[in-house]
């Protein structure tokens, strides 16, 4: 949804909690309408007068407090479908949250506010209103489909009966002989066959159109759940985090927790994002060259932890050896499509194995995840396929999940040029088999570099990041100076360009893309006019498909999507830069 469209109406007795508010929305969404009141009744007022897609709403306020202002709210139909996020200082009074959640609101924060869960609230509560939207004018389409065919259909039975009230009179009158009455008959049938046809018709599309509207209607309570379940253990150890008799071993237990929690949540965002390009036909194929077999061991490292915890085995089968297994394909994509089989694997595989690899066939890759898990039945074999198909049959109330990786899965891989399929018995396990053709790069896979024991040592090294963000140059900060570098900071484009010019000693760069004043892709173009050979890395929040391309058509050696992980970083700097080795 376009920021200009977005309209937001904030409802506090407190004039500087608004103007906060109003900084926070302004930071995310900069073209958005921001309506404000200092009491419940106007707030009311303006819900209804202006329909605002979401309702922020302080719980303490006096005369009609905030509870009492969202149960009017939801009892008016004008105004019931709004989304409202319920706000208050009181973090430790549960009872608030229990009466908040009663009188009808969609979502909780405690203040004061953090930007981005309020913006992430924000943005889910947009898209559920826009799903309510969705689902109410599709009701109404299809009640006037329906009220629309029924009339034609009375006007057909009335023409009907007119027309067989006359073909009796014609009967009396002009005795019309045997073989032109069958005939007529015939024609009567035929007629009456093709009515039955078009009711039959239209029977299946309000069966399909009402089929359609409880996924979607399970899809958003599923969804919900799926997001509060990794935003609650987020901000509950956060919390606890910040308890002054938290020892060392619950800490590192509680961020954990916090970070399985994050990446859990990532992975829901990425899958709604996934599913959204591939309805608006948006996939883009990003080519490049990489180790096949690389690529299945990094994965199997991934995996192994998480099998072994639950029990199980995992094992991986390669068939080639370089170089034949440098192959030219989207990696990114066919990594996660066997993310999302292995993952289901380790899912629905409560003992036994999990096996997985790869092997080449007539031309043809053929990958397989196989697992001993509860398999599938021999009617569901397809529809797995299907967007919230598990949220449909009630599995995602046992196993989590959205619903959406197989079919994000299937349309990736179709987008290569290969199918997926699956093949199972009910409680023995199954196999899913992935086909792409095989292209190889012709390039043979460098050799990888021996990985110190030591820790990376880049003393003596300078590296400039620009980056607007405080909190995410003070994330980099702590990495880079673990690291040993020297560390020069810009805020903008423009201090860059000053910075750079001012100190030739810059071993590289790196550069976030989205910048208060010149974009990152034109800071980049003029520093690599005057310096061919620095090093410039992407750093951007986007992570969008073909953004390493754009990246890399700009002159940046290499693309670093956040959020940023250390190891990731690291590995990209030893590439570029070496390591110093301590003695």
């Amino acid at each position: 949804m376009n920021d200009e469209t977005i309209r937001l109406l904030a409802i506090d007795d407190n004039a500087d909690n608004l103007i906060t508010i109003r900084a926070l929305i302004s930071d995310a969404f900069p073209s958005a309408t921001l309506h404000t009141a200092l009491t419940g009744i106007h707030g009311i007022e303006l819900a209804i007068s202006e329909d605002p897609h979401v309702i922020l709403l302080d719980v303490v306020m006096p005369g009609m407090d905030g509870l009492a202002v969202c149960r009017q709210l939801k009892a008016d139909e004008r105004s019931r479908h709004i989304p409202v996020i319920m706000l208050t200082a009181l973090k430790s009074d549960r009872q608030i949250r229990v009466d908040a959640i009663e009188s009808g609101a969609e979502a909780f924060l405690s203040k004061p506010l953090d930007e981005v869960e309020l913006v992430a609230q924000v943005k889910a509560m947009i898209k559920i209103k826009a799903a309510g939207v969705l689902q109410r004018l599709e009701k109404e389409q299809l009640t006037s489909l329906v009220q629309e065919r029924t009339l034609a259909i009375e006007k057909e039975l009335l023409e009907r009966r007119e027309t067989e009230k006359k073909l009796q009179e014609a009967n009396l009158k002009l005795q019309q002989t045997q073989a032109a009455t069958l005939e007529l008959i015939e024609d009567l049938k035929v007629e009456m066959a093709a009515r039955t046809q078009n009711e039959a018709e239209l029977i299946r599309a309000k069966e399909k159109a009402e089929q359609s509207d409880r996924l979607k209607s399970a899809f958003l309570a599923n969804m919900s759940h799926e997001i509060r379940t990794p935003m609650n253990g987020i901000i509950g150890f956060s919390g606890l985090l910040s308890e002054p008799d938290v020892n060392i071993a619950e800490r590192h237990h509680y961020i954990k927790v916090i970070n399985d929690n994050c990446q859990q949540l990532l992975h829901i965002v990425s899958d709604i994002i996934d599913i959204s390009k591939i309805e608006a036909g948006l996939i883009e194929i990003d080519i490049i060259d990489f180790c096949l077999n690389e690529l299945m061991d990094s994965m199997l490292e991934n995996y192994l932890p998480k099998a072994t915890s639950k029990g199980l085995a995992i094992f991986l089968h390669k068939e080639m050896v370089c170089p034949a297994c440098s192959i030219a394909g989207d990696q990114s994509k066919i990594r996660q499509a066997l993310d999302n089989l292995l993952t289901n694997a380790l899912k629905f595989t409560a003992k036994g194995q999990v096996n997985f690899g790869y092997r080449l066939i007539e031309g043809k890759l053929q990958f397989f995840v196989e697992d001993t898990g509860i398999g599938i039945a021999p009617e569901h074999q397809e529809v797995i396929f299907n967007r919230f198909w598990q949220v449909e049959t009630g599995l995602a109330r046992l196993y989590g999940g959205t619903g959406l990786g197989l079919s994000i899965s299937r349309a990736f891989i179709r987008k290569l040029g290969g199918d997926i399929h699956v093949e199972s018995q009910q409680g023995k396990g199954s196999r899913f088999i992935v086909n792409i053709p095989y292209n190889p790069s012709g390039v043979k896979p460098n050799a990888k570099i021996p990985v110190s024991n030591r820790p990376d040592n880049f003393k003596g090294k300078t590296i400039l990041v620009v980056e607007d963000e405080s909190d995410n140059f003070e994330y980099l900060q702590i990495i880079l100076e673990k690291l040993n570098f020297t560390i020069l900071h810009a805020w903008n484009g423009n201090e860059a360009l000053q910075i750079f010019s001012e100190h030739q000693e810059i071993n590289l760069i790196l550069m976030d893309f989205k910048l208060p004043d010149i974009s990152g892709q034109e800071v980049t173009r003029q520093i690599l006019r005057v310096r061919k050979d620095i090093p410039v890395i992407a750093t951007t929040a986007y992570a969008m498909s073909g953004d390493r391309a754009k990246a890399l058509q700009t002159g940046c050696v290499d693309y670093l999507p956040k959020p940023i992980r250390p190891e990731e970083m690291a590995e990209l700097l030893r590439k570029y830069l070496g390591s110093n080795d301590e003695g």
